[in-house]
This record gives C-alpha cells, sequence and structure tokens, in this order.
C-alpha cells in the first residue's frame, strides 16, 4: 500500500501550482504511506527532475519549492509518491518515483501495490534492453520501471504500448503514474483493479490521486480509473485505451477494512457504508452482552458504530489516539513495538466497571491489540469481548501489504481463535466470516487471499508465491 498523485497541464503550468496540486493530493493519502516521500518534476522541454526525502509530504513540499534546478523552468507536469515499503529494505532513498534513462527517452514511475515476481520482471528488462538495464535492482518499483522501459524500446519507444503488454507479465498489483520526456503523463491500472486509482480532467488539466476522497476535497468531479485501463496525456489530449490482458476485477477487500479512507469510494462503493455493514453483520454474528462498544480509533470506528446500531449497545469513545504517531500498521518493523505502546490512552471514566466490546478492523500480528487490553484491564474494565471486522488473517499478501510470510501472523503458531483470544488477554474474540465481509461490499468479486489462501493468480498457490517475493 502507497500513495500515488500526479497533475499535468496543457497550460503551461507554473512551477508552484504543479508542485502545489501534485503535493495537495498526496498529503490526503498520507494515511497510505509514512515513510518517505518523493515526486518527479517534467519540465515542458522534457526534462525530469526526481526529489526524494525520509518525511512526511509536507517537509517535501517546502523543499521542493525552494529548488532552484526545476523552480525556473515551465513545468508540464509532476508525479509523487508516498511510500510503505511492501517489497525490498526500508529507506528513504528506495523512495518513487524511479527514474530511468539511457535510450530516446526518459521515464519516470510511481507506483501502488506490489510485484510478486518482480525478479521475473527484471530478467524481462534484462533480456529485452541490456544496454539500459542494470546488473541488479533491490526492489519491485526499480523492475518495474526497468521493464516498462525495455517493453518501450521494443515498441519503438511507445510507452502506451509497453503499458498495453505488461500485465502479460506481472503477478501481482499495480496502480501506477509515469512521466516521459515526450512530455507525457501516463495513468495504468492492473487488469485485476487490485488496487484503487481515480483521475479527473478539467480545461486541460489532469489530477491523478490513489483514491476518490483526495480529489474531492480539491473539489475535483473524479472517476475512477477502469481495471486495465490506460490513460494518455500529451498536453493536449487525454487519450484512452485498455491493456491486451482482459479485464477480471477483483479489487482488495481490504481497501474496504483498513487502507482507503471513509471517505473514499472504490469501485464505486463507498468504504464508509461498507465498514458500516461490517459492523453490523458482525453483531448479528456475535452478540455479546455489555455495557458499551468501544471502537479501536481511527480505522475500528464506523465499524463499532454499525455494531452498536445493530445491537443496541450504546457506543463511547474509550479509546483516544495519539494521531502524531501515524499508523502502526505500516510502520517500520523495528518501530512497530514501541510505537504500539504509545499509541493510544484509555478514557477511565468510559470503561471503568463496565463489560467492553472492543471492536476493530483487523488483528494481523496482534502488536498493537495486546498492549491495548492490556490499558483497558488497568483502566477499570470488568469484562473485554473483542470483535473484529474483518475474518482471521491466515496468509501472506502479495498485492501490496507488508506479510511475505506466514511467519509474521498472529495465527500462524495459534492453533484456533480462542488460542489467539487467550493469548492476547480477552475475555471472547470474534471475528466477522468471509460471507458476511463479502456482502458487506456488495461486489461480485473481490481479493480475499489474506484470509482465505485464495488469490486472484489462480495457476499459483500461496507456497509458491511465498517463494517468489522477499524483503
Amino acid at each position: 500500500m502507497c500513495g500515488i498523485s500526479a497533475y499535468a497541464s496543457g497550460n503551461r503550468a507554473s512551477y508552484s501550482r504543479a508542485i502545489g496540486r501534485t503535493l495537495s493530493l498526496l498529503i490526503e493519502l498520507q494515511h497510505r504511506g509514512q515513510e518517505s516521500v518523493g515526486i518527479g518534476v517534467a519540465s515542458v522541454s522534457g526534462d525530469i527532475k526526481v526529489v526524494k526525502k525520509g518525511s512526511l509530504v509536507l517537509s517535501l513540499y517546502e523543499e521542493v519549492l525552494g529548488n532552484s534546478n526545476i523552480k525556473e523552468r515551465e513545468v508540464f507536469g509532476c508525479i509523487a509518491h508516498t511510500r510503505y515499503s511492501t517489497s525490498g529494505r526500508y529507506g528513504w532513498e528506495l523512495a518513487h518515483p524511479e527514474l530511468v534513462s539511457g535510450g530516446r527517452l526518459k521515464l519516470a514511475i510511481a507506483f501502488n501495490g506490489n510485484i510478486a515476481n518482480y525478479r521475473d520482471l527484471f530478467a524481462l528488462a534484462r533480456s529485452l534492453a541490456p544496454e539500459y538495464t542494470p546488473s541488479y535492482v533491490e526492489n519491485d518499483t526499480q523492475a518495474l520501471a526497468y521493464a516498462v522501459y525495455a517493453l518501450a524500446k521494443d515498441e519503438g519507444w511507445d510507452v502506451v504500448e509497453a503499458l498495453k503488454r505488461l500485465p502479460e507479465y506481472v503477478i501481482g498489483a499495480y496502480s501506477l503514474v509515469a512521466l516521459t520526456s515526450e512530455p507525457r503523463l501516463l495513468v495504468a491500472r492492473d487488469p485485476r483493479g487490485i488496487r484503487p486509482l481515480a483521475y479527473s480532467y478539467v480545461d486541460k488539466e489532469v489530477y491523478v490521486a490513489s483514491e476518490t476522497a483526495a480529489l474531492q476535497v480539491l473539489d475535483l468531479d473524479w472517476r475512477e480509473v477502469r481495471a486495465g485501463e490506460i490513460l494518455s496525456f500529451d498536453g493536449s489530449a487525454l487519450e484512452v485505451t485498455d491493456s491486451v490482458v482482459a479485464p477480471d476485477p477483483s479489487p482488495c477487500v481490504f481497501e474496504y477494512v483498513y487502507f482507503s479512507r471513509p471517505d473514499s469510494y472504490f469501485n464505486g462503493v463507498s468504504v464508509y457504508l461498507s465498514r458500516l455493514k461490517m459492523g453490523w453483520y458482525l453483531a448479528r454474528e456475535a452478540p455479546a452482552e455489555a455495557d458499551v462498544v468501544v471502537p479501536v480509533p481511527d480505522s475500528g470506528r464506523i465499524a463499532a458504530i454499525g455494531y452498536s446500531m445493530a445491537s443496541g449497545i450504546p457506543l463511547a469513545e474509550g479509546i483516544i489516539v495519539n494521531k502524531y504517531v501515524g499508523r502502526v500498521f505500516i510502520s517500520a518493523p523495528d518501530q512497530r513495538d514501541v510505537l504500539s505502546r504509545i499509541k493510544y490512552g484509555v478514557v477511565r471514566p468510559v470503561v471503568e466497571g463496565k463489560r467492553v466490546v472492543v471492536v476493530d478492523d483487523s488483528i494481523v500480528r496482534g502488536t498493537t491489540m495486546r498492549f491495548l487490553l492490556d490499558k483497558l484491564r488497568r483502566g477499570g474494565a470488568t469484562k473485554l469481548y473483542v470483535r473484529i471486522a474483518s475474518p482471521p488473517f491466515t496468509c501472506p499478501c502479495y498485492m501490496g501489504i507488508d506479510v511475505a510470510s506466514r511467519r509474521e501472523l498472529l495465527l500462524w503458531s495459534k492453533t484456533s481463535v480462542e488460542e489467539v483470544g487467550r493469548s492476547l488477554g480477552t475475555d471472547s474474540l470474534a471475528y466477522i466470516s468471509l460471507r458476511n465481509l463479502e456482502l458487506s461490499v456488495g461486489l461480485p468479486k473481490v481479493c480475499h487471499g489474506c484470509f482465505s489462501c485464495s488469490y486472484p493468480f489462480s495457476e499459483l498457490r500461496a507456497f509458491d508465491l511465498e517463494k517468489k517475493i522477499s524483503r
């Protein structure tokens, strides 16, 4: 999971407008990545400059606005990215965009997703364009950039044709934005549409963001990029085409559970309403005799509202989150333990002497929940009934979540839900069923591999995928 944004104009935008629009969108996507941030800026003449920083988006904004190397140029467009690592080592220098050059084009790419077979993709690049491809890459972003570049060379330096062919070689997910030195802005989503992507086109200006909410905040009318769709903008016209692989929409169900902002739409479905339904179904499936429903902020709040509505148990904010900690789930592994300890505080009058239903979106590693339940006990809660608005997380994800091995999962070492509950310190633990989760979203098909071990790439089993990816 990462956040990407882009802006391009056929009206020769000022530097400050291009940077401001691009990073304003990315600020609205900060929840999708907090390790590092990067931006690529293409001038009207076709030169591309990339700036990266190990910081949040606002810090990059201040630095780039004063960058004398690109400040005085007339800007065609920008692409930007905020990183959550799912492949390769942690480090700000691996932030996107990835810039490739050497041939007739310069190409900068940023993407959201994960390429499970990125080594195969890199081998393809080496075979098609060895003169423009290094001997080694660190992660899937670099492999993707070199593969697209090599395919473009193979297609007479036509990047649109390269993106049409790309899905033939990819096992994984990508929603991407790219700049070329033509100059041109390209936008593409894989044929399974696993990760979100949306855009707005008005008055010869293109805006792109991972989530619809980012565009909506800027008062832009938006449209989602369809699965397998490719957009190309050269400053005069926006052209829309499709990849050679037929679309088979299988969006990530975890976007509805946790990743996406509640004010976003994904595949035409309101994330807010999906989470509300999850809580409603959860209350029907796993009732509890309790005095209060307490959400785990922020991602468990809407499901808790649904649980309260369906059960009739009043809801109260018994847990306060430190907004400056960020999302623990997408933090680097060496930070998760300490951040889990300090992220939450308990409102004692809400829970003291009460039987409490604690509603959260998911349990993956169990790091945060264990510390939180201990705090609630010390805050005076007499009973703790934990209700989770997603099924047990039993398998790795290879499509954009930083869980590449089953050994990372809490359930990997436990034989049952009851054992998980005891290890966390609950009085009872229950999850929503996969069927009711699917009903909450309401789409014909979703990717739920993290819950079912059944992935959209039917030719490969979980064990095969696990061998293809490593940190």
